[in-house]
């Protein structure tokens, strides 16, 4: 029978510009396990730690960048590691960052990407990825009344 566990959480960096919202995309080295694929920012929780830490410590160690706004996003991204034999699931948070903030990436990443809403999910290989950038777009990146009931 398979594990379920729930030890990653899944970050979409979100940016309001002159044209518009925009997603942060990072693509992975080729010579990972996992790479040459563009995606968002996918994070291990260590031990002792909660979700939003690890969000917040991958968010930097990663990109370099602070969210000016954290939000959960409502949506629990899961998917079935045949190797392990485990049902994973991954809260999803949404992180609102300065529209003039610099993204430096660290060595797991060899490019990045401002995508508008059409772009990201043409770049973002995982159906549940996809789902999780359309869901955290007409919640949470409309900033109206309903996205502050997400606000961390």
């Amino acid at each position: 029978m398979p594990r379920v566990i729930s030890n990653v959480v899944d970050t979409y960096v979100f940016r309001k510009s002159s044209v518009g919202a925009q997603f942060l995309v990072l693509r992975k080295r080729g010579d990972d396990p996992a790479g040459d694929l563009w995606q968002s920012i996918h994070s291990h929780v260590a031990s002792g730690e909660t979700a939003i830490g690890a969000a917040r410590r991958d968010l930097l160690e990663r990109t370099g960048l602070t969210p000016a706004r954290l939000f959960t996003a409502d949506y629990i991204g899961q998917f079935y590691d045949h190797v392990g034999d485990t049902i994973v699931l991954a809260p999803t948070l949404a992180a609102l960052v300065d529209s003039s903030a610099r993204v430096t990436l660290s060595a797991d990443f060899v490019d990045y990407a401002w995508c508008d809403l059409e772009e990201t999910t043409s770049r973002l290989l995982w159906t549940t990825h996809r789902w999780a950038v359309r869901h955290i777009y007409d919640v949470i990146v409309s900033g109206d009344a309903e996205a502050e009931l997400y606000a961390i």
